[in-house]
């Protein structure tokens, strides 16, 4: 059987990591001419690397565009084929697929689990720490919606405890020009807390979604050690202990402090790593 031929579309647009290009109007023109053609290897902010004839050219985006393949109305429809094969094997094998599993009637779906409060800024802390190294690192891309998607850039945080604030400001390496800036501030009745603020942030800075995880996260489950705490009276005070010694040092005035109604504001500065441990123990 003889293998049809792929038809490609020339398309002037910023080629991907493994697209074919072809050179059309070539400048510096080392290695290669036009009509040349080849796999983009690399990425970069003016231009691209690419394979032409066993060669790692560099590329300029002016220089090229990019082949783009073209389904004709004769190449076969595999994946209708395949839904179709699949389909057919369900027929067949119905009898036997029941048996294994049951009446589908009492067959449930679980529910993902909930992330705790430690596991989100565990995840957040995660992630700003992977987007940052994103941004110094040659061979690593940002998803490419994002305006950094492929442009090397710094992060510089702007946190504001008393006004439950945090701002990611986005530069390029080489510059000091501000490029974006991603504000996080947190719900009146949300708890603050600066790691997640900083994910939220430098996520709509760069451009990315923000994970529901971190703008529906849960509140603390209980009162703890350097947690943030606004009195009855309107005053802010920080725990020095936990909810067991809730006491006259947590608040200027005994009769204006009620320890199990005092309202958790920010709890940056918990040590949930102790807290943890301490429950496993």
């Amino acid at each position: 059987m003889t293998k049809q031929a792929q038809n490609y579309r020339e398309v002037k647009r910023e080629a991907n990591v493994g697209e074919r290009i072809k050179i059309v109007n070539p400048q510096c023109a080392y290695g290669y001419g036009e009509g040349d053609e080849g796999t983009v290897l690399q990425v970069e902010g003016s231009g691209v690397f690419v394979d032409i004839n066993g060669n790692r050219c560099g590329v300029f985006h002016r220089e090229y565009v990019v082949l783009e393949p073209v389904i004709s109305a004769d190449t076969p429809d595999t994946s209708e084929a395949l839904a179709s094969a699949f389909t057919q094997f369900i027929r067949d094998n119905a009898d036997t697929i029941r048996a294994i599993l049951g009446d589908a009637s009492n067959v449930t779906k679980p529910e993902p689990a909930a992330l705790t409060r430690v596991a989100v800024i565990e995840k957040a802390r995660a992630d700003v720490a992977e987007l940052e190294r994103i941004g110094r690192d040659v061979d690593s891309r940002l998803p490419e919606p994002s305006p950094f998607h492929s442009k090397f850039y710094g992060v510089k945080f702007y946190v504001n405890r008393e006004k439950h604030v945090v701002t990611a400001v986005i530069t390029y390496r080489d510059g000091s020009a501000v490029r974006a800036r991603g504000i996080a501030k947190a719900a009146p009745d949300d708890v603050f807390h600066a790691e997640i603020g900083k994910a939220i942030a430098l996520r709509r800075a760069l451009g990315l979604t923000v994970p529901s995880e971190y703008t529906d996260a849960p509140k603390p489950t209980e009162k703890l050690a350097n947690m943030l705490i606004r009195c009855v009276s309107g005053e802010t005070r920080k725990l020095t202990d936990n909810a067991a010694d809730f006491n006259v040092r947590n608040c200027s005035m005994i009769h204006s402090w009620n320890g199990r109604n005092g309202t958790v504001i920010d709890d940056t500065d918990v040590d949930y790593s102790v807290v943890t441990e301490g429950a496993a123990a």
